[in-house]
């Protein structure tokens, strides 16, 4: 059984290129992090998304609570400072990370290969990064970004 989870953001991507590389990877459930399933690209909300992936044999899973929450990212000023208030909110609230490792736990222990998915190309951009990272690290799991390449850093790494 591989204990490996999969990224993968949509910015600047067709609908049909992001399933593309899904299939290219054999993912089988993607599971969407994102706190409100709806965006301004054609095909990428809840149930657009939901639909074209089950055509292709995907299945979809809307983990609304391992999102970004509205009033964290209304409280940043910058890309880099959402992210680390939601480092803060999954250290405050470990209960959301034990209940992702859980969900994500028993779909690769069923043999699915899972993909997270939220907007930002690029997952240290991303909070999914970030959850992808806690359940990496609290379990020896292995985390692969797929196509990162293509679009500019937002938050520039840092140094160390």
């Amino acid at each position: 059984m591989s204990r490996t989870i999969f990224t993968l953001g949509y910015e600047k991507r067709s609908l049909d290129e992001f399933i593309g590389i899904l299939r290219d990877h054999a993912i089988t459930v993607l599971v969407d992090v994102r706190e409100t399933a709806w965006s301004h690209k054609p095909g990428f909300t809840k149930g657009p998304l939901r639909d074209a992936l089950g055509r292709v044999g995907v299945g979809y899973v809307h983990a609304r609570f391992a999102g970004n929450p509205k009033w964290l990212r209304d409280e940043a000023d910058t890309n880099a400072e959402c992210l680390a208030w939601y480092r803060w909110y999954l250290g405050e609230f470990n209960e959301i990370v034990e209940a992702f490792s859980s969900m994500v736990d028993a779909m690769v222990a069923e043999g699915e290969r899972v993909c997270l998915v939220c907007f930002e190309r690029h997952p240290d951009d991303c909070h999914r990064g970030i959850i992808a990272g806690e359940w990496h690290h609290r379990g020896g799991r292995r985390v692969e970004h797929l196509e990162v390449e293509g679009c500019e850093r937002r938050v520039p790494p840092t140094a160390g």
